[in-house]
């Protein structure tokens, strides 16, 4: 990108406004799906951040909220798993 000052920029707005786990999740996606091409043969945090970062995170907080919504699923006539398991 333009130099290392936009970087720190692009990572500290990233952070401010995702948060540290959700970035660290997208960079680990964007990092392992990025292949290399001759003109471009690596991959910067600041290309990663202005182009890549937009399509990833949506997918991300996706998943978490299907997860957290998995979790609290009611099964057995209204009662959630976590209370079955105290029951038992």
């Amino acid at each position: 990108m333009r130099n290392w000052g936009f970087e720190q920029g692009a990572i500290k707005r990233a952070l401010a406004e995702h948060g540290a786990d959700v970035l660290h999740e997208a960079f680990t996606q964007i990092f392992r799906e990025y292949k290399p091409v001759p003109d471009y043969p690596i991959l910067t945090a600041g290309f990663a951040i202005s182009y890549r970062l937009n399509t990833v995170i949506p997918r991300i907080l996706a998943d978490r909220q299907r997860k957290e919504k998995a979790e609290v699923t009611v099964v057995n006539g209204g009662m959630a798993a976590e209370e079955i398991a105290e029951w038992l």
